[in-house]
């Protein structure tokens, strides 16, 4: 399991509590305590003690640092145009990071054989890949992207991809959202923290959509980019 999405212990708990938890134990101190009696020897593997979990968490986030890249260098500080959706990206690389806001971006592409291809992208994963690429297969090149040298495409392993030339869908949880399927809606995602779901269906006004502030920005090099950003509320 991920352990960098959870900034404590306790949220890393609150991950294996599930809705029929919340729903009959009220109180969050008796579901934490349910999760490390029922979790310890045989839940999704064995629980991680406080000890544990602090010390895989900060080898994982050394990873982040390869030699080279110190802290505080971000992809974007290597943004060299006025293109408006990358200074946005760009704006958001720090909050992401910090895990204070998780963003979808809804894009569309032409593939190399100019068909139109699209994808709703997690922006703090696609990041968090690209610190790690030499052991991560399909991650971004974001310094390239900023650069200029490389395009942000569309990729069959993002949270939705569509082929509209063989209109097909892929679905991918991510690290920080899942895929849900509800009723009318033809895509929610649920954040994996917060488990608040958000709406990306266009012109919905339901309480899902509620949930992210959607805004829209326009490129010569990516056309119309549309962003959800969702300020995440931490489990009391």
């Amino acid at each position: 399991m991920d352990l960098l999405p959870f900034n404590s212990y306790e949220e890393y708990i609150d991950n294996f509590i599930t809705i029929k938890d919340v729903r009959y134990l009220r109180g969050l101190k008796i579901q934490r305590k349910l999760i490390k009696n029922a979790c310890g020897k045989s839940c999704v593997g064995n629980l991680l003690s406080r000890k544990e979990f602090v010390s895989r968490r900060e080898t994982a986030l050394a990873m982040l640092q390869p030699p080279g890249l110190s802290a505080s260098q971000l992809f974007g500080d290597y943004l060299n145009s006025n293109d408006q959706v990358l200074k946005q990206i760009a704006r958001r690389e720090k909050i992401l990071m910090q895990k204070r806001m998780s963003t979808v971006i809804f894009l569309i592409m032409r593939s190399s054989r100019g068909l139109e291809i699209s994808s709703f992208i997690d922006l703090e994963q696609s990041f968090r890949e690209a610190h790690v690429h030499s052991s991560h297969p399909n991650y971004i090149d974001w310094r390239g992207i900023f650069e200029g040298k490389v395009k942000l495409m569309p990729r069959n392993h993002d949270l939705s991809h569509f082929d509209w030339h063989k209109n097909s869908t892929v679905f991918n949880n991510s690290d920080n959202f899942l895929i849900v399927t509800e009723g009318a809606h033809s895509l929610l995602l649920m954040h994996s923290g917060d488990h608040k779901k958000i709406c990306v269906n266009a012109g919905c006004d339901c309480n899902y959509s509620r949930n992210a502030t959607r805004s829209m920005y326009v490129s010569n090099i990516y056309g119309n980019v549309i962003f959800f950003d969702h300020i995440i509320r931490r489990m009391n």
